[in-house]
């Protein structure tokens, strides 16, 4: 059936989904590598910990962005910047090895000063022309109430960077280096209030708090009093909404809708 004899949108907006070759329901088809960017060096386990351990189990290649060097997360006045950047780097490929993950990019920002610029920008499209992901995966912007400006500048700086990887004139120092460009058919947020797409992390809920709790820098034995009970109630309720026990959300975007899109939320 031909567009202009659409009468409603919800016929239309039906038929362009199908027209996409990207499938909600089937986010991680055909995907031979996954690129989680991450604002420090424990997001991508708290955030996406039991998605990872399936994908690498399953034989997937998932390859961490961090963009920052964590060297604000301590209340301990006798450790310097450097020092704390150094731990949480090895505590990050500890980690990164429990779930499977073998190779990390580390851009060595400053913990909360990730700056919202071109540079950043055009540093994390090197990235993703090097790795040639088929998915890439990031924090929402847009969580509701979310205080840290790295998480929200990690967020729109993947995202426009995924936008603008396809474009053979941004960055043309790219191109010199030999390095093509790359498109991608969605983004998927993770951190996110809205997720279409849920992923049941029952049976790996353990190894995901292992690959957590190897963040000792962050997380003390005081610390993981709380924090444990707050990753699993988190679990539970995207669990809650999926019908697993625990499960982690995810919001896709089809590329065609990340922009100029007034109905992206009906995604």
């Amino acid at each position: 059936m031909a567009f202009e004899e659409f009468e409603t949108f919800d016929e239309a907006f039906s038929a362009l989904l199908d027209k996409l070759d990207f499938k909600i329901n089937e986010p991680f088809k055909d995907v031979q590598k996954v690129l989680c960017i991450e604002p420090h060096p424990d997001d991508c386990a708290i955030g996406l910990g039991g998605t990872i351990k399936r994908l690498t189990d399953s034989g997937i290649e998932v390859v961490y962005l961090l963009l920052t060097d964590g060297s604000m997360g301590t209340t301990d006045e006798t450790v310097s910047r450097h020092e704390l950047a150094l731990t949480r780097l090895e505590e990050e490929r500890k980690s990164a090895e429990i779930l499977g993950v073998k190779k990390i990019h580390s851009l060595d920002f400053g913990d909360t000063e990730l700056p919202y610029t071109r540079e950043v920008r055009k540093e994390i499209v090197t990235v993703i022309r090097k790795e040639k992901p088929e998915m890439v995966l990031m924090p929402d912007p847009w969580l509701p109430y979310e205080g840290h400006l790295d998480h929200r500048h990690a967020g729109l700086l993947g995202l426009e960077a995924v936008s603008f990887s396809g474009l053979p004139n941004f960055s043309r120092s790219d191109s010199i280096a030999g390095l093509e460009p790359h498109s991608l058919p969605a983004v998927g947020f993770y951190y996110t209030h809205k997720p279409n797409y849920f992923v049941d992390i029952t049976d790996v809920m353990e190894t995901k708090l292992e690959a957590v709790r190897v963040h000792r820098s962050q997380f003390t034995e005081d610390v993981w009093e709380l924090w444990e009970p707050y990753l699993r109630t988190i679990a539970l309720y995207y669990g809650k909404m999926s019908g697993h026990k625990y499960a982690e959300g995810i919001r896709f975007i089809p590329g065609l809708f990340l922009h100029i899109c007034p109905f992206a939320e009906l995604i």
